[in-house]
């Protein structure tokens, strides 16, 4: 898409300075370039054709290219060196139809094939490929009326006629892009700052991770890969509101069997949850809440009638001694200590 905007803009640029120069040569010299932006038809087509595919361009793909840079070789070599008739330039225009027609013909296959006719295919994505085939078939019947006409006239074939009405489409074209975040940044990245967004508003928002901390390798994992990635946000967050709303991890033998069965999903999904997607273990995520736990209890005025002790086995520890050790790993401070700084004058 960034290529065939660029093409396309370099054309309507060049047009530009010829409309403003009157020396003769140096619109001779810019006009004799003009058919090599015919090299957009193909790249039309690629871009369809990669749309909604998950593979990386190959080099075979560029191949597509040779035809019209040819074509444009040859086209320029018989207007330098002789003024072809009528009959020459027919048959150069109903090659460049014919191969005009075919491409169009791709284009409308790739993506009837490969997005209209896709059930689950995204609605936007639906929408933004018939709009763009739609200017692209009117560009099209443009260029096509607008070369037939220059041959009948004895003119050289560079499309120039009715160029406002290109211009147009084109405008129509680069509007939609930019009222379309989708299509000008990419579903990628635009659902990667969506992600950012919702990630902002969980607790543990820096140990949740969209993107996998480790390759996945396993066949196994790949295939629930597939299954869980679609939902990685909605998984997140019900693991959080289970931990935090219904108190789940103050019981001492909570396991991740019985994580997964109070989330009604199976155990396999949060292993492969904590393993991929989670910068801590499912023991140190567990230690992790019920210290947040500790310090809510404690800001609430829970010591004013408890002690330290009792605390820690409110919370899910089994003694005091584990307790303290996790409070002082995650806080930084001593369970004391963090009594005494938050009732201190300070």
């Amino acid at each position: 898409m960034v290529l065939l905007i660029f093409i396309i803009s370099g054309r309507f640029f060049i047009y530009g300075i010829i409309n403003i120069i009157s020396d003769f040569d140096t619109i001779a010299m810019y006009t004799k370039y003009f058919n090599l932006s015919s090299v957009v038809i193909p790249i039309c087509y690629l871009y369809f054709k990669n749309l909604d595919s998950k593979k990386n361009y190959s080099r075979t793909d560029w191949l597509h290219l040779i035809f019209p840079i040819f074509y444009f070789f040859i086209t320029l070599k018989i207007y330098d060196f002789i003024s072809p008739s009528y009959s020459i330039r027919l048959l150069l225009y109903l090659i460049f139809l014919a191969f005009l027609i075919t491409y169009i013909y791709l284009c409308f296959n790739v993506l009837k094939n490969n997005i209209w006719n896709k059930k689950k295919q995204n609605k936007k994505i639906h929408n933004w490929t018939l709009f763009l085939f739609s200017a692209l078939l009117l560009a099209a019947l443009r260029l096509s009326v607008s070369l037939l006409l220059e041959v009948s006239h004895n003119g050289i074939m560079r499309g120039l006629s009715y160029q406002w009405v290109a211009s147009l489409i084109w405008i129509f074209i680069l509007i939609k892009i930019l009222i379309s975040p989708e299509i000008l940044y990419g579903y990628t990245l635009l659902n990667e700052k969506i992600q950012e967004n919702r990630n902002s508003k969980l607790v543990f928002n820096e140990i949740w991770k969209t993107q996998p901390i480790t390759e996945i390798k396993n066949s196994q994992h790949l295939v629930l890969k597939e299954k869980i990635n679609p939902n990685l946000q909605n998984y997140f967050e019900e693991i959080e509101k289970i931990s935090f709303q219904h108190d789940f991890f103050r019981d001492q033998n909570a396991t991740v069997s019985d994580l997964a069965i109070k989330l009604s999903i199976p155990k396999s999904h949060l292993s492969y949850l904590f393993k991929y997607h989670a910068t801590i273990s499912f023991s140190e995520y567990k230690k992790a809440i019920r210290i947040q736990d500790a310090i809510q209890l404690i800001d609430n005025g829970y010591l004013k009638n408890n002690t330290l002790d009792s605390l820690s086995k409110k919370i899910g520890f089994t003694s005091y001694n584990p307790f303290f050790t996790s409070f002082k790993e995650i806080t930084g401070n001593a369970p004391i200590e963090y009594v005494n700084s938050i009732h201190s004058p300070i």
